[in-house]
């Protein structure tokens, strides 16, 4: 197949919490095709993913940068950028960005120019990727002016971007999005059913988890510490959606049973961090809960790694309504042969088998989490076959590697 030309679309580059997204461009790079990234906004440069720096992918990341305000020094840099890229930019695109008599002051001022110029500085994409639909919707303007013509346009769908409390707002919002976009993807069921309330008529819609290098999470044997205490690990934000706030009930309740050979690893960071310290005092769990903050990937694997089992008790937003999409880290667990105990809530029993990789329980069930959390410290055999099993589910379903191959031919489409 001849390698596709594919600009992927994100709100921030690079970001710890979106791994996904590096791993989804550099399979796509190991397929041999071409990629370029177009970010809003620069993402922390201090802490990478690894293969950020191995594929050299801040080499092909462009910026989204404000035009010079002094009109002599906005018509200077518009014509170094034409000379450097003399022989790859687009010219037709090039000239509808100046069309006075069309476009008027936006043309006369450069500003349509400065907008759109990661794709009139670059040879025509054949695809155009947007990753969070609230990114594609200037793309969708872009698209319907001409601005990516011949391209196909791919919005992702993943979490934020389609609350289930703002289906009528989205109507209106992504109104131009849903027009003119080729194909829609979505990480699970749940997406999808919230996305088809938004916009019943919609049938583009294709689903794609999102999905992890299964070679790099994999359980490296003999490093787990040889103790008595069965280890649990959190990994999220700090955000109510995620229940963070039942940890430490979860905790105590185990406690009260006269459980305490364990003890509870809490990655992440996020607005309820104060308010979960708070509570971790108020019952006495400091010696028992450990919060260690935001953490790269690779310190993530080297925790899950040394542990026996990932928690994640999410809930709805009373606010919103919103809960977890899918939430990879519960297939990254999964990966590195740790059964998962997950609420009931959004997707995130999609991306698990019930009672063979882990434990699904009902949302807000404190005794029930602890049930299951006890069950596993009781039999720790039975801990570990779920992790195998749990090993084998990710393989078969969620490697990226694999998962690159639909994405291709979701954009053949």
């Amino acid at each position: 197949m001849k390698p596709l030309n594919i600009a992927i679309v994100v709100g921030s580059f690079p970001t710890v919490s979106e791994t996904f997204i590096v791993n989804q461009i550099i399979s796509l790079i190991d397929k041999g095709h071409n990629v370029k990234i177009y970010s809003y906004a620069k993402g922390d440069l201090q802490k990478n993913h690894k293969n950020v720096l191995t594929y050299n992918l801040l080499d092909n990341v462009v910026y989204k940068e404000k035009p010079p305000v002094a009109k002599f020094k906005r018509l200077f840099n518009f014509l170094k950028l034409i000379i450097k890229n003399l022989f790859q930019l687009n010219w037709d695109l090039l000239l509808k960005s100046i069309n006075f008599s069309h476009y008027g002051k936006k043309a006369v001022t450069l500003n349509l120019f400065y907008e759109r110029k990661f794709f009139i500085l670059n040879k025509k994409f054949d695809v155009v990727h947007v990753h969070f639909a609230t990114n594609a919707v200037d793309i969708a303007t872009y698209k319907s002016e001409g601005f990516l013509k011949n391209s196909k346009l791919i919005v992702s769908f993943h979490g934020y971007d389609i609350n289930p409390s703002k289906t009528d707002f989205y109507q209106t919002f992504y109104k131009r999005l849903f027009k003119e976009t080729d194909q829609i993807t979505v990480n699970t069921i749940y997406t999808k059913e919230i996305l088809l309330e938004t916009n019943s008529n919609l049938t583009n819609v294709s689903l794609l988890p999102v999905g992890l290098d299964a070679s790099l999470f994999k359980k490296k044997k003999g490093q787990h510490p040889f103790d008595e205490n069965f280890k649990i690990v959190y990994c999220g934000r700090l955000v109510p959606f995620k229940g963070v706030l039942l940890l430490p009930r979860i905790i105590k309740e185990l406690i009260k049973r006269g459980i305490n050979n364990f003890n509870l690893k809490i990655i992440g960071d996020g607005e309820l961090k104060n308010q979960l310290e708070d509570e971790i005092e108020r019952l006495n769990l400091k010696n028992v809960i450990e919060l260690v903050g935001a953490m790269t990937q690779e310190e993530i694997i080297s925790v899950l790694n040394i542990s026996d089992m990932f928690l994640l008790p999410g809930i709805y937003n009373k606010t919103d309504g919103r809960g977890e999409n899918q939430g990879l880290v519960i297939q990254e667990a999964q990966a590195m042969e740790l059964p998962v105990i997950v609420s009931d809530v959004g997707g995130m029993k999609y991306g698990m088998i019930p009672n063979i990789t882990g434990f699904v329980v009902k949302e807000n069930d404190i005794e029930g989490f602890a049930d299951c959390i006890e069950t596993l410290i009781k039999d720790p055999q039975k801990a570990k076959k779920m992790g195998k099993e749990g090993r084998r589910y990710i393989e078969e379903n969620y490697n990226s590697k694999d998962l690159v191959d639909r994405l291709i031919s979701i954009y053949l489409k």
